[in-house]
């Protein structure tokens, strides 16, 4: 049973926690949240969750009642806050993450002068994740191409008694010079991973699956975010319409079929059945769905450089591909490779413009994640290769090794398992809001946490 000093009166009372998850459009906070949430009340704390439409989608099959829907109404929804506040009486809030409700659109509506001030006045603490470094600092934010858009944000300053926490995997688990936060995993390690830690563990191991036969198909998951086949789709970006014929290109020359499942909107590449390359969409997974999915891959794919879903595969220690263009068209014709060049030029004759650098398909490049500070000091960085998309046979043949070459698997894992066992040694969501409680006091007191170890 945990218990917590309120005043001078110690009583018996778990920890309450209110999250608040407003995105419309992604869903990697709110997996951190679903974490973070099981693990709370596995020891012995009360949680509640206001999420918007997307994000309730994704937790209410885990956290069931435990999940409120906001609305696309201001009012409703600070009528809902100042309810969750009354009834919960949390001892802390958590956004994930606060700057997005100030986003312009692709967020639920939350922010008054009024609602923002009064974080100052509660009694319990406010504190935010940082999943991309939008909390750090005030700064502007472009968002797609930068030839086809001008759409930008800027991220808000923190109320003066907020805190920061930043979520493992994907941050830096050591300290960053000039980073604001305390890093955390949210969940244990995910897949089995844990079982790998020891150097007797195969590779096997980590997948449900039987070992592999001569003629078993090889499992690709590829996933693109909500946001990103939206806004690709909005400027009429060609992209994944060639994707799938460039993973046929990638994968048929191999001793064994691959079977692709793409998570997407359902409908994002063109479905094939060839002996050599299967091709087949998915759209959103509730999570139990989509984790096991990633367990039993053998190479996770995507083009979004900041995706949770890296630092997750990596700490299952799963081959993660980034795909990347880190040249402009003139590059890519120069540099002379022959499947690049028939590659990008071809998209150009779909639609002017869509070559372009990119390490978050549609909106960022290099120095756009620079801008953020991410990957600043981040030894994530390591724990995934990096592929041009218009790299023709060199990146067809580093797609493979890291399919099925055992020593290039091999020595990206163990780049991955060092990142992975730094992780596992971060507090969890529980410890680090109970210190976080503890140093900001209550009623005038320092907070105590005390619980029974059975309650872990």
């Amino acid at each position: 049973m945990t218990t917590y000093n309120e005043g001078s009166t110690l009583r018996r009372s778990p920890m309450r926690v209110l999250f608040v998850t407003p995105s419309e459009l992604s869903s990697g906070e709110a997996i951190t949240v679903l974490h973070m949430a099981e693990r709370i009340t596995r020891r012995g704390g009360g949680c509640h969750v206001l999420a918007s439409s997307f994000t309730a989608d994704l937790l209410e099959p885990r956290l069931g009642a435990r999940v409120g829907r906001l609305t696309s109404d201001r009012a409703k929804n600070e009528a809902l806050w100042d309810a969750a506040i009354r009834e919960l009486r949390p001892h802390a809030i958590v956004f994930a993450d606060y700057p997005l409700l100030f986003f312009s659109n692709g967020v639920v509506p939350l922010v008054s002068d009024r609602w923002v001030a009064s974080l100052n006045e509660l009694d319990a603490i406010p504190i935010t994740l940082d999943h991309l470094g939008y909390a750090q600092r005030v700064m502007q934010v472009s968002f797609g191409p930068p030839h086809l858009s001008i759409h930008t944000e800027t991220t808000p300053e923190l109320p003066t008694r907020m805190r920061l926490l930043l979520p493992c995997p994907m941050n830096e688990p050591s300290a960053v010079v000039g980073r604001r936060g305390t890093a955390f995993r949210y969940w244990d390690l995910p897949f089995g991973a844990h079982e790998l830690a020891s150097s007797s563990a195969s590779e096997e191991s980590r997948s449900p699956r039987r070992p592999p036969q001569d003629r078993d198909p090889l499992l690709v998951v590829h996933t693109t975010p909500n946001w990103s086949w939206r806004i690709a789709k909005r400027w009429r970006l060609p992209h994944h319409e060639w994707l799938a014929a460039l993973m046929h290109e990638w994968f048929s020359g191999l001793s064994r079929p691959v079977t692709v499942i793409s998570v997407n909107n359902g409908a994002l590449l063109a479905e094939s059945d060839s002996t050599s390359v299967r091709i087949r969409n998915s759209g959103v997974l509730p999570p139990d769905e989509y984790e096991r999915l990633l367990a039993a891959a053998d190479l996770l794919i995507t083009d979004n450089s900041v995706s949770v879903t890296i630092g997750r595969a990596a700490c299952a220690l799963l081959p993660v591909a980034l795909l990347q263009n880190s040249r402009r068209l003139s590059e890519i014709l120069e540099a002379g490779e022959p499947a690049g060049s028939r590659l990008a030029l071809g998209m150009e004759r779909s639609r002017l413009g869509s070559v372009f650098r990119y390490e978050a398909f549609p909106i960022w490049n290099a120095d756009d994640i620079e801008n953020l500070g991410l990957f600043r000091d981040n030894s994530v960085t390591a724990a995934f290769s990096r592929v041009e998309l218009f790299g023709g046979d060199a990146s067809r043949q580093q797609l493979c090794a890291l399919l099925v070459d055992a020593g290039c698997r091999a020595e990206l894992r163990a780049r991955q398992r060092q990142y992975m066992e730094r992780i596992q040694e971060l507090p969890d969501a529980y410890d680090v809001i109970a210190t976080l409680l503890a140093e900001a006091g209550r009623g005038g007191k320092r907070a105590s946490y005390q619980e029974d170890p059975c309650a872990r």
